[in-house]
């Protein structure tokens, strides 16, 4: 019995019950699935700041991996690889829906002296934000996120990129460089 592939050509059909083209046969998917899918979903979550949001997020990471599970092989490292999936998926799914990475708005507290339109201008700020990372690089885009909203270290941000913690470096600074300039009305 032979599946229709909703997406034509792009994919082959898939034989229900062929062991090395169905991911459900062995379990391994469902293994991947549980053993990641809570890092994919902290981490669009932490990047749109919107459970429904990061809901998709997951669920495009995992159907694209569903989609080409039989050109992965048993050496495939999962963590670096969903990390940069995620990261990618989360600020693709923040510019189709216009919005800046959540992280950034927990830094617009507001206090007792608030500054009249500070609100509006972290909003700005925020759509600026986006808009830069969306026209930088997209290495350079992943390491900033990585580094400056997930928190993580050059070192785990190099395996994850599958790259040395020196091009971390060099990407990290030339995010900052080129944000440093576009944001420069706002941060004076």
């Amino acid at each position: 019995m032979v599946e229709s592939s909703s997406t034509g050509a792009d994919h082959p059909p898939r034989t229900v019950g062929s062991r090395e083209r169905e991911p459900l046969a062995d379990g391994r998917f469902e293994a991947l699935v549980d053993e990641y899918g809570r890092l994919v979903l902290n981490v669009a979550l932490r990047i749109l700041g919107d459970a429904d949001a990061a809901c998709d997020v997951h669920q495009e990471v995992f159907l694209a991996i569903w989609r080409r599970w039989e050109s992965y092989d048993g050496r495939t490292n999962w963590r670096p690889y969903l990390y940069r999936t995620a990261v990618r998926k989360a600020i693709e799914h923040a510019k189709r829906l216009k919005r800046a990475p959540h992280t950034l708005e927990n830094q617009d507290i507001p206090g007792e002296e608030e500054v009249p339109g500070s609100r509006m201008r972290a909003a700005e700020l925020r759509e600026k934000l986006l808009a830069c990372l969306a026209q930088m690089p997209q290495r350079q885009a992943d390491v900033f996120v990585l580094s400056r909203l997930e928190g993580l270290s050059h070192e785990e941000i190099a395996e994850a990129l599958g790259c040395s913690n020196a091009t971390v470096r060099v990407h990290l600074h030339r995010a900052m460089r080129r944000l440093s300039r576009e944001l420069s009305d706002y941060l004076t």
